[in-house]
């Protein structure tokens, strides 16, 4: 169960001010029009009341025959509808600028988000913490154009209200006094419901994430055949069901235990207008007060209760977001990698580990035990071992993802720690197990993604389909490569097309995104898992035969056999090194794990 959160009145204010700093930073003009709006809405509802009040009054006394005030009747009724016509004209336009606000704020706080995202430390991707803190500070990020134009309203309904009592306490201070109590109630019951939903969305993170996750899966086509056969369709939307029923029910639980007393609330303020209405109308009786003070009052009282409680509602609705500010600024105050470091100009001579050591974060089991390899440019390695040797893990130490616990690894003799981690990047083409497909791209973007600094040629794209042999699968779409990889993406009203590819046409998919990279340094991890033995020879004939450096990483024999050195690791550490043939002789570890592939003489 999480923590309940309260958010203090300095809290809240500091929050507010930040978030109207924020905004005015992003859409100063947008600020400064809803600040102004906020007074005209406020002010503008009360002087018409005051007009129409006015306006009855000389009605009357025009009725009665009094000299004059039929002129002055006519005069009030015109100005009470110059004033109805600037406040319509007023809220149309109030509407076209909030969108426009909302719009332009949220996309910045989004982009924002999105970006300090992408540029964490790799590490922190594992962490659970890093993970529930931007799940909250998203979902503020997303209400953040509604919490700045509900701070407008905020103000707005503060000073309608206040200026409501202020006119009211005109006629006699006691029944602003009485009016004041009257929403107290509403107010602190509309605070506490808040409190206790806050408290029910961060105990249900995790329930929520799940149920996310599983509403995806049901929506992923290609998955859809695995969990049929295995009859668990029905098993994953019953459970869908269920998690969203745990979250749901209890919002359900909280809204119920608190309607009796809002209704207490809103009878007590139900109760002061009529006993505010019934002590004018005494009033007028007695000719104490002109006929228009009861539209005067009638509509103040009605307005300041109504302020009061839109008020408290508007304070309550951004509460729980203004508590979720905290997050969004803790979440933005992460640690981001660091862009600064030596530019790399070429690609390196060498890559050398020296006794490198590794731990996941928050785990003390070791991973890679004092692991040494020299790879010279343009050598051909490979990296093999059984599941969970920690080959994969290797492989992200090198491209720089991970720091070693212990030991360290050089870049031409520049340690990898202090190298810019964009200019090496750059130099790496990468081809894993679980690889990419951007199933809102077409073929073509899927391909051109490998690049994108590169102005995209018919040449290079070509070149890249050949050497990944997908190019029969690209001629016999009718659109070629401007077909979508996924049917949802295809629009319906023009002319794209989609197609589902086999498992082996998308591995070629992500092989050409690796060729029309073309980079120095060629990782991959396991990449051709799903093409066949003879497309995957020629395939890695092309690679090998490069002046490029060669990671790969596989547990095909005839891949391996292809590379220069191979490294065979078993429970994190290399127990064998050298070329496949002495590997073979030797009858050790390599032996014994590609014994069923080794051609018996």
């Amino acid at each position: 169960m999480a923590k309940k959160r309260k958010i203090t009145i300095k809290q809240y204010l500091s929050a507010v001010l930040r978030v109207m700093r924020h905004s005015f930073g992003l859409a100063p003009s947008s600020a400064i029009f809803k600040a102004m709006d906020s007074i005209i809405q406020a002010i503008l509802p009360i002087a018409t009341t005051y007009f129409a009040a006015l306006t009855t009054t000389f009605l009357v006394e025009a009725y009665s025959g009094a000299e004059g005030a039929s002129e002055k009747a006519i005069l009030y009724v015109m100005l009470t509808s110059v004033f109805g016509v600037f406040s319509l004209v007023w809220s149309g336009a109030t509407s076209v600028i909030s969108q426009k606000t909302r719009y332009t704020i949220n996309s910045a706080i989004e982009d924002e988000m999105i970006l300090q995202l992408s540029r964490l430390p790799f590490e922190m991707y594992d962490d659970k913490e890093t993970i529930d803190l931007y799940d909250k500070a998203k979902r503020f990020s997303h209400f953040f154009g509604y919490v700045f134009n509900t701070i407008g309203d905020i103000f707005s309904s503060f000073i309608g209200a206040i200026g409501s009592i202020v006119a009211l306490s005109l006629i006699t201070p006691y029944l602003s006094f009485i009016i004041l109590l009257a929403v107290l109630p509403g107010l602190i019951i509309q605070m506490r419901l808040t409190h206790k939903q806050i408290q029910h969305w961060e105990g249900s993170l995790v329930t929520r994430r799940r149920r996310f996750h599983i509403g995806k899966l049901l929506m992923e086509s290609r998955k859809m055949s695995e969990m049929r056969v295995y009859g668990v369709a029905k098993y994953l939307v019953g459970l869908f069901k269920e998690l969203r029923d745990i979250e749901k029910k209890e919002d359900i639980r909280i809204e119920i235990k608190s309607t009796w007393q809002r209704s207490l609330a809103d009878i007590i303020g139900a109760l002061v207008e009529l006993g505010a209405l019934i002590w004018i109308a005494l009033q007028i009786i007695d000719r104490a007060q002109p006929v228009g003070q009861f539209v005067y009052v009638q509509q103040l009282v009605s307005r300041a209760l109504a302020q009061m409680g839109n008020l408290a509602d508007r304070m309550a609705s951004i509460d729980e977001d203004l508590a979720n500010l905290v997050d969004y600024h803790k979440f933005m105050e992460l640690p981001t990698v660091d862009d600064s470091g030596h530019e790399l100009q070429k690609a390196p001579e060498e890559i050398s580990l020296k006794s490198v050591y590794f731990t996941y974060p928050k785990t003390k089991k070791q991973v890679l035990k004092d692991i040494s390899i020299d790879i010279k440019r343009g050598d051909h390695v490979a990296i093999v071992g059984e599941n969970g040797a920690g080959k994969s893990t290797l492989i992200k130490l090198i491209m720089g993802l991970y720091k070693p616990t212990d030991g360290d690894i050089y870049v031409d003799r520049q340690k990898l720690s202090d190298v810019n981690q964009e200019s090496w990047h750059k130099r790496i083409a990468l081809l894993g197990q679980e690889f990419i497909i951007y199933e809102a791209c077409n073929l073509r973007e899927n391909i051109t993604l490998g690049d994108v600094s590169k102005e995209p040629t018919d040449h290079l794209v070509d070149r890249a389909v050949e050497a990944a042999e997908l190019g029969e699968v690209i001629d016999d779409l009718e659109r070629g490569d401007k077909t979508y990889v996924q049917r949802w993406m295809a629009d319906e009203t023009s002319d794209t097309k989609a197609t589902e590819l086999s498992g082996g046409q998308y591995q070629r998919l992500a092989l050409a995104r690796n060729f029309y990279r073309d980079a120095p340094i060629v990782i991959l991890d396991e990449p051709t898992s799903a093409i066949d033995a003879l497309a995957e020879s020629r395939i890695f004939d092309r690679l090998f035969v490069s002046k490029k450096t060669i990671i790969a990483i596989s547990h095909r024999l005839s891949t391996i056999e292809k590379a220069d050195v191979v490294y065979m690791m078993k429970n994190g550490a290399i127990v064998e090194s050298g070329k496949a043939s002495r590997l073979i002789e030797q009858r050790g570890e390599f032996y014994k794990m590609f014994s069923s592939q080794i051609k018996k003489p």
